[in-house]
């Protein structure tokens, strides 16, 4: 009788069997490792996903705020301009109303005793360091010139009078030119005249300027 030894074969049939279980576990831990990395990614950029969407909610809650306030801006902007033209009409009113006023004060100012335009004492000071002579003479005495006639129109007046000479009449106009209230004072024309009450020789004059009010 022949025999023939197989237990060799079996150990190796034994031991591929165990070679394979173990290539088995490995393939088993490294899939479920995967699965572990794949799931633990996923749930970290779900958290990351929710808190982008929660932020933009938020934000779009924000804009869908500020939308809501500033719906009737453009009615306010409208109210507002509004609100400053009828400001500058009557401060226009105003002006027109108190200007007139103001100048006659101002003509009275100057052809007063002791008065004198109205000028900030830098400025008279300034023309006094550039030049001795200017300004006007306190010592005036102003029964020496009197008025005739004022018209005003658009703000551009003329003023017609008489003083005793051509000196009177030019200490006059160096008061309307330093005056705050006048501009542009220019002498139209002299003339001699005849004063009706005294019968004295006078000048006439026509100046025209333009009022700031």
């Amino acid at each position: 009788m022949i025999r023939i030894n197989l237990l060799p074969e079996a150990k190796r049939v034994q031991a591929a069997s165990g070679s394979t279980q173990l290539w088995g576990i490995a393939y088993l831990l490294s899939t479920f490792a995967w699965c572990v990395v794949l799931t633990l990614f996923y749930l970290n950029y779900k958290s990351t996903l929710e808190e982008q969407t929660k932020q933009n909610a938020d934000l779009e809650a924000q804009i869908a705020q500020v939308k809501g306030k500033s719906a009737n801006i453009g009615e306010v902007e409208a109210a507002l301009a509004k609100s400053r033209q009828l400001e500058t009409v009557v401060t226009k009113l105003q002006t027109a109303r108190q200007g007139p006023a103001r100048v006659l004060m101002e003509l009275s100012r100057i052809l007063s005793e002791g008065g004198g335009p109205t000028v900030s004492p830098e400025r008279l000071d300034a023309l006094r360091h550039d030049n001795p002579l200017a300004g006007f003479n306190n010592g005036w005495d102003i029964r020496r010139l009197w008025l005739s006639g004022f018209t005003e129109a658009s703000r551009k007046c003329t003023i017609t009078g008489f003083g005793k000479t051509n000196e009177d009449v030019a200490e006059f106009l160096r008061r309307l030119a330093l005056s705050e209230l006048f501009d542009t004072v220019t002498l139209q024309s002299t003339a001699s005249a005849t004063e009706p009450l005294t019968s004295s020789q006078v000048v006439s004059f026509t100046l025209s300027c333009v009022v700031r009010y």
